[in-house]
């Protein structure tokens, strides 16, 4: 498929971003979507060159990973160390950097001018950033006989750079999945399955995250309307489902793999609440439904797998915020078993299960028939995930459900976990 002819000028930052998040639908591959985007930059700001660097995970060095222009063979073969010329600072420093005139600016390396035999007058240089890592830098350079790059090259420059480094830590994602997963070999099936279900069912979701929270979050738009807060509410929702949905696929991968380790700690459940009770938030917002949590009766501290509880509960959970527009959504905790075990109970008033269909959903893949559940996404995999963590934890769960009327599943584990014999 050829991507559609990317426009020369572009009115507005806002425009730019819903140019990249139409390109980013189409069905190119991960690496012609990326060097369309950074052509859509040379285009946009009427540069000589552009290029996308990426940080080296050992050596720390930077190496051109795209880069487009004149001298783009070139700069292929070339790799910048560690701290040295501009995108070496902005990497860094993670400050974006406008230098108009480079013979006045100390930290230009003249080095890449040499080997190319380039001559840079101006050079803008964002840094890639993914939550608290600083995975890269976009930079753009002008010749000595073009005008000098400024402080509006800048912003469109910052725009662009945020859909670009998420589809890249999207790619190394589907990356770290794949090599999981090839770790399986024939015994695994149903990879083909995972791998397609996965690419299809992230792209949507991502290109609203990245088409408006690195728009807002960017501060491209200035003070809020009505339709821009819809924006965050409809960005907040896609955002923690895609990270959900991501998480469990490395979960599933690693279990399957054989890469789970159980590790046994002392906590209280209440602190697991706390840490997933606002993602829980995130994904009702617009939703006319209320979420609560009570512990029934005093609660010792449990010595268990915290890391797999705290997945068991947010999988759960995370299911009946997904299947509940409106009503309550309840979330009950208390010792069983005269203390030896802990009961968890989430109920919810959401679509229901169909009862011929109770004994499918703990299997990976399945996804329940009708349009209310189907429009909701998902590729099947939380509640899978969830029966494979408390087989580790020697726990149980079940389910009671009525179409049209809500769900409550019922989970019990141990309160102190103890190995299994011979493990």
């Amino acid at each position: 498929m050829t991507a559609e002819p990317i426009p020369s000028e572009v009115g507005s930052d806002v425009q730019i971003l819903a140019s990249i998040s139409e390109l980013m639908k189409t069905s190119l591959p991960f690496e012609e979507v990326i060097t369309n985007a950074m052509q859509f930059a040379s285009a946009t700001l009427g540069v000589d060159g552009s290029s996308l660097l990426l940080v080296h995970p050992k050596e720390g060095d930077l190496y051109y990973t795209i880069p487009l222009g004149a001298k783009a063979d070139q700069l292929k073969k070339i790799q910048s160390a560690k701290g040295e010329g501009i995108a070496g600072f902005v990497v860094e420093s993670g400050r974006p950097l406008v230098v108009a005139d480079v013979t006045r600016e100390p930290r230009f390396s003249k080095r890449l001018d040499q080997m190319t035999k380039f001559k840079t007058r101006s050079i803008v240089c964002v840094p890639l950033r993914v939550g608290d890592d600083l995975i890269g830098a976009i930079g753009v350079v002008s010749r000595n006989n073009k005008e000098a790059l400024g402080d509006k090259d800048l912003d469109k420059l910052t725009a662009i750079s945020g859909p670009v480094a998420m589809m890249i830590q999207n790619a190394r994602f589907i990356s770290e999945i794949k090599s999981l997963h090839d770790q399986l070999g024939e015994a695994y099936r149903a990879k083909t399955e995972f791998l397609a279900s996965m690419t299809h069912e992230l792209r949507t979701p991502l290109n609203i995250v990245i088409g408006n929270l690195d728009l807002l979050l960017g501060g491209f738009v200035g003070e809020l309307n009505d339709r821009q807060r819809e924006s965050i509410k409809t960005s907040l929702r896609n955002s923690g489902e895609v990270l959900n949905l991501i998480t469990g696929l490395l979960d599933l991968s690693r279990i399957e793999a054989g890469h789970y380790v159980i590790t046994v700690e002392e906590f209280d459940i209440e602190d697991i609440w706390t840490e997933l009770e606002l993602l829980f938030r995130i994904g009702l917002t617009g939703k006319k439904a209320d979420l609560s949590w009570e512990v029934k009766s005093p609660m010792a501290h449990l010595r268990t797998d915290k890391i797999k509880v705290k997945e068991i509960l947010g999988n759960i959970v995370f299911n009946a915020v997904k299947y509940t527009e409106r009503g309550k959504i309840q979330v009950f905790v208390s010792p069983a078993k005269g203390g030896e075990e802990v009961e968890i109970e989430v109920r919810d008033t959401g679509v229901g299960i169909p009862k011929e269909s109770l004994d499918f959903i703990f299997e990976p893949f399945h996804q329940l028939k009708g349009s209310s559940r189907r429009a909701q996404g998902g590729v099947g995999l939380g509640l899978n995930i969830v029966k494979k963590l408390l087989n580790l934890l020697h726990g149980r769960i079940e389910v009671e459900s009525e179409e049209g009327k809500g769900s409550t599943f019922t989970v019990r584990l141990p309160a102190h976990h103890s190995p299994s014999p011979g493990s």
